[in-house]
């Protein structure tokens, strides 16, 4: 069941638990989350970056989300464009069904930033999409957008409450020492930084990109300190490709045997994140 990121959000910023976003990168993937959400009785958000619109099409990822309405029955999900950059992309994913929309202008000066993030949610929300924006620059590889470690910025405090009161975006990303990718092994949550803007913005979900790779734990920790979104890829990625290699390892070519396994894995990391978030039940 489809539905926009602001309903998911709003209740999580109420409770004390927060939803996961996980990257998909074909149907595949996209069918393992689904079947974990159904399992555990878990709202989720479903994410296709830029990178992935250009490998899939707009065209097939509208049958892609048809499907994703269908297929996860009363379970409510949110298809969202993760980390566009390009207007051209963001009225393209509007048009094609997605339901939520990230515009990332984290590379650009603060005040340019805030006029192009004001744009997008103009355009979003005359047709009820919500719109995630993003300050600070947060590290490591995120297929399409690298950021060296030399060029990562923490999220200034001012800075984000200024930002959300000028764009206002549904939904914040902040800065806060995670890295794309799984660049930085046990990455360091500033947690005192995180406590800083979420007192300043107690309504506002905020959103922990860069999630691979930090303890357990502390993205616990981050989601009491307001950490609503968080956002899973290169995790998956990995289990995928561990249950094909699993497979071709053990003679087989056949693709249903390895796409099953694959499958399976990524919806197993999958259910993991979604005990560690507390979604589960949430439905």
């Amino acid at each position: 069941m489809l539905v926009t990121a602001d309903l998911l959000l709003k209740e999580a910023v109420n409770s004390d638990y927060a939803i996961g976003a996980f990257n998909i990168s074909n149907r595949e993937f996209l069918v393992a989350i689904i079947l974990a959400a159904k399992e555990a009785n878990s709202p989720l958000i479903i994410q296709a970056s830029e990178s992935t619109v250009k490998f899939l099409g707009f065209d097939y990822l509208s049958y892609l989300i048809k499907f994703a309405d269908r297929f996860s029955e009363n379970i409510p999900i949110v298809f969202h464009l993760d980390h566009s950059r390009r207007l051209e992309t963001i009225v393209g994913a509007i048009r094609a069904g997605f339901t939520s929309i990230m515009y990332d202008g984290s590379h650009l000066p603060f005040d340019e930033n805030v006029s192009t993030t004001k744009e997008v949610v103009k355009i979003a929300r005359a047709v009820g999409i919500p719109v995630e924006g993003e300050i600070g620059r947060i590290g490591g590889v995120e297929e399409h957008i690298k950021v060296g470690e030399d060029e990562a910025i923490y999220t200034e405090v001012e800075d984000a409450v200024r930002f959300y009161e000028l764009t206002g975006v549904t939904s914040l990303a902040i800065a806060i020492g995670t890295a794309h990718g799984m660049q930085k092994k046990n990455a360091k949550i500033n947690f005192q930084r995180l406590e800083e803007i979420h007192s300043r913005l107690p309504e506002v979900p905020l959103v922990l990109h860069g999630s691979s790779g930090v303890p357990k734990e502390d993205i616990k920790k981050a989601i009491k300190l307001g950490i609503k979104k968080v956002n899973i890829a290169t995790e998956l990625k990995m289990a995928m490709a561990s249950g094909i290699k699993k497979i071709l390892d053990n003679g087989s070519i056949e693709p249903r045997d390895y796409l099953t396994e694959g499958i399976e894995n990524v919806k197993r990391e999958v259910l993991n994140n979604i005990d560690i978030l507390g979604s589960a039940g949430r439905v």
